[in-house]
């Protein structure tokens, strides 16, 4: 193939590498950390994860409340904002850790900026030719792993350090951004973390293209839409209805939000 123009870089969008070997850098920290991959550690971490989103799913409206609180303060919300960031770092990480592990290529590690919007990216060249659909599926929910593994400290400072109320609002609110990071990853939209394992499980490629293309040909009654395979017409129906039902469920849990905090 020809060789890939260089990626356009401006003030308003672009990309820029940060390491110039970062599959190296990938082999180096997971000679680091690649450890707590082993079904020893990571088991009881995982439990841990477990016991911490029980906490914030039974305290969901007082971190609400402390979330709305700490808006109001400037100085909280910058260092929130930093550790929410972090955390999408050590998850683009994760990503590449995971899939060394699994034998995979990391082509590049940089910075990729939507002005206002600064993320760091990790990309695994063969992610689709990993040795198996698990570890396709491992190196796709590495990362909401990973930001959800940032947060343990900081829910063990919440629940057991004597700490002022201000400071307590503030880890209280990075507990639940951090969650809701976390999982929103998993939202089984492109181009989303979760959208990458539910096309792992159904054994697609390129599932929401190929899920609109059927479903169009389906309300149109089109002859074609029988043609397609049994297995086939179930996913891309389940996955259409699914989609849908996400959908809803996340507009209700932003207007139930909303409304705990118009009523509290």
């Amino acid at each position: 193939p020809e060789p890939a123009e260089p990626p356009r870089r401006g003030l308003l969008r672009g990309s820029v590498r940060l390491v110039a070997d970062a599959n190296a850098t990938t082999a180096r920290l997971h000679r680091a950390v690649g450890f707590l991959l082993a079904p020893g550690p990571l088991v009881p971490l995982l439990a841990l994860v477990v016991a911490m989103e029980a906490v914030v799913v039974l305290n969901a409206g007082q971190l609400l409340v402390d979330t709305w609180d700490s808006f109001a303060n400037p100085v909280l919300l910058v260092g929130i904002a930093t550790l929410l960031w972090f955390s999408t770092a050590l998850h683009e990480l994760a990503h590449g850790v995971v899939a060394r592990h699994h034998g995979g290529t990391v082509a590049e590690i940089g910075l990729r900026w939507r002005l206002p919007v600064i993320i760091m990216y990790c990309t695994v060249d063969n992610y689709l030719y990993l040795g198996s659909r698990r570890q396709r599926i491992d190196t796709a929910v590495a990362g909401a792993v990973m930001n959800l593994l940032f947060l343990l400290p900081f829910c063990a400072l919440w629940l057991f350090a004597p700490l002022d109320a201000a400071t307590l609002d503030a880890l209280g609110a990075l507990l639940l951004l951090g969650s809701v990071q976390a999982f929103a990853m998993l939202v089984p939209l492109p181009p989303l973390d979760g959208y990458r394992i539910v096309s792992q499980l159904c054994g697609a490629t390129d599932l929401a293209a190929s899920t609109g293309a059927y479903l169009r040909l389906a309300v149109r009654r089109d002859p074609a839409a029988a043609a397609y395979p049994r297995r086939a017409r179930t996913v891309y129906l389940a996955y259409g209805l699914g989609s849908v039902l996400v959908l809803v469920l996340i507009i209700g849990t932003v207007v139930a939000a909303a409304h705990h905090l118009l009523t509290v």
